[in-house]
């Protein structure tokens, strides 16, 4: 029993990677163009042109999801 908990707890740091954050700023950014591509949802559109933005809303949002869950201030210079 003993074995199989140290050999899980070594495997967790390896499964946990953290996505980095992104500024306040680009998070703002994204979350505006989620809005706009919601408000394009609304009019009318063709087949092809709905699903191509939906296609975006879904990419925007993952990214939302993934990296704005704690926007930083300001991101580390490289």
């Amino acid at each position: 029993m003993r074995l199989v908990l140290v050999l899980l707890l070594a495997c967790l740091p390896c499964i946990s990677l953290a996505a980095p954050q992104f500024s306040q700023a680009e998070c703002q950014t994204l979350n505006a163009q989620r809005l706009e591509l919601r408000k394009q949802l609304r009019q009318p559109y063709n087949a092809e042109h709905g699903a191509r933005l939906q296609q975006q809303l879904r990419e925007l949002e993952q990214l939302l999801k993934r990296h704005c869950k704690k926007p930083v201030k300001h991101p580390p210079v490289l």
